[in-house]
């Protein structure tokens, strides 16, 4: 009786140490798939940005492009005569300040 209850232990003992290595094992797994999970949903996210940043620059290029055109002294010396009727002054309208 003594050897079939110290039989019990022992099995009893086994099973716990085995459920608690399975235990162990298996949050280990759902940890390191949670991680690269994270990982690869960070690495997308980083695409993404990436490639927003890059529409950005290309947009500010083109603003920059935009704004020589509009300052350039031909289209508003264009725009002065044309639209606005002005004209360059002569030399008699031309007040020299001292």
């Amino acid at each position: 009786m003594k050897k079939n209850l110290k039989d019990k232990k022992t099995r009893l003992k086994l099973i716990g140490i085995w459920s608690v290595i399975l235990v162990l094992l298996s949050t280990e797994l759902f940890i390191y798939t949670w991680s690269r999970i994270q990982c690869v949903k960070t690495g997308y996210e980083i695409s993404k940005e990436s490639d927003k940043n890059l529409k950005l620059l290309t947009l500010q290029n083109n603003l920059k492009i935009e704004i020589a055109r509009l300052k350039s002294p031909g289209r508003i010396s264009k725009i002065a005569t044309k639209n606005l009727g002005l004209i360059i002054p002569t030399p008699e309208q031309m007040v020299t300040i001292p």
